[in-house]
């Protein structure tokens, strides 16, 4: 039998996404499965529902579902740990520059940090206040590219205990209003 740790997870991306949501690392469950945010105790799928940016509550089975919307999903480091205490700093360089290489190949319109820690790490502001919601700077630019808009929402972790439920959730439905004020929200406004 393969162990967890041997298993990584696809990355769901194409060019020009709406949204790329990007997490640590895979926990035990999500290798595992095979899904991102297998674990029930997540908040990930039932934060895209709640928050608006999805129609229903999609399953970790139908992750691939998420290019339908025009979202992806990756993970900043894959190797996958039963905590992302169990990441070395190694894992967040290697990481983090990966990262950017594909950010700056696929040129995501909105990158949405789940937790804090995946945004320190892929920016490499380690000691600096971070706020949540949206950053006031776009990230990753080149020559020929402003770079992405860039959204931190608590980590959706059923371990966070910093942030309540509802506060996690209002922090999609902030992603969502924004994604509306771009014009780049996949759903009909609803109606009034």
């Amino acid at each position: 039998m393969v162990e967890f740790t041997e298993k990584w997870l696809p990355t769901y991306i194409r060019r020009d996404l709406a949204v790329l949501f990007c997490g640590i690392n895979p926990g035990r469950i999500s290798a595992t499965t095979g899904f991102h945010y297998a674990n029930p105790a997540n908040l990930f799928w039932r934060g895209l529902y709640e928050g608006g940016l999805t129609p229903h509550k999609l399953l970790p089975e139908e992750t691939a579902t998420l290019l339908d919307y025009n979202y992806g999903i990756t993970d900043l480091v894959s190797r996958p740990t039963r905590s992302a205490t169990d990441l070395r700093n190694e894992d967040y360089a290697a990481g983090a520059e990966q990262f950017v290489q594909m950010i700056q190949t696929y040129r995501p319109r909105v990158i949405c940090f789940n937790g804090i820690t995946a945004f320190r790490h892929a920016t490499g502001q380690k000691k600096e206040a971070i706020s949540l919601g949206l950053q006031p700077i776009r990230y990753f630019g080149t020559e020929d590219w402003s770079g992405s808009y860039v959204f931190v929402v608590p980590s959706t972790s059923g371990a966070n205990a910093s942030f309540t439920r509802e506060e996690r959730i209002a922090k999609f439905t902030e992603l969502s209003h924004f994604l509306r004020e771009m014009n780049w929200h996949p759903l009909p406004s609803p109606a009034k």
